[in-house]
């Protein structure tokens, strides 16, 4: 008796519903491990630029203000896209929740 409620349960969630919060994971950790990844790069820089290392690295300078710099781009536009690709999903999934898709009727 209850493993037919069971079964109308998992009826009622949609496949695209689990594919979304998949995705808003993925998204999420790939956000997270940006920051870190361009703190660790603007943190060896700015400890090159300040002459904090004893000056080992100081004809480094120039590679790591580039790096800083690619990595500040990758670091804002890949999570915008993937950001956007996750609004997307979300409207896919629930396709008539949102007032701009609803079918007007009287």
């Amino acid at each position: 008796y209850g493993s037919i409620r069971d079964v109308r349960a998992m009826h009622l969630v949609k496949a695209p519903f689990v594919y979304v919060h998949t995705l808003a994971i993925l998204v999420h950790v790939n956000n997270i491990l940006n920051a870190i990844s361009f703190g660790l790069v603007l943190g060896m820089t700015v400890e090159v630029a300040m002459g904090k290392d004893g000056g080992k690295h100081s004809n480094d300078l120039p590679k790591l203000v580039i790096s800083l710099l690619m990595q500040f781009c990758i670091s804002m536009v890949v999570p915008f896209l993937y950001l956007a690709l996750l609004e997307v999903c979300v409207c896919v999934s629930q396709p008539f929740t949102f007032e701009d898709s609803k079918i007007p009727s009287l």
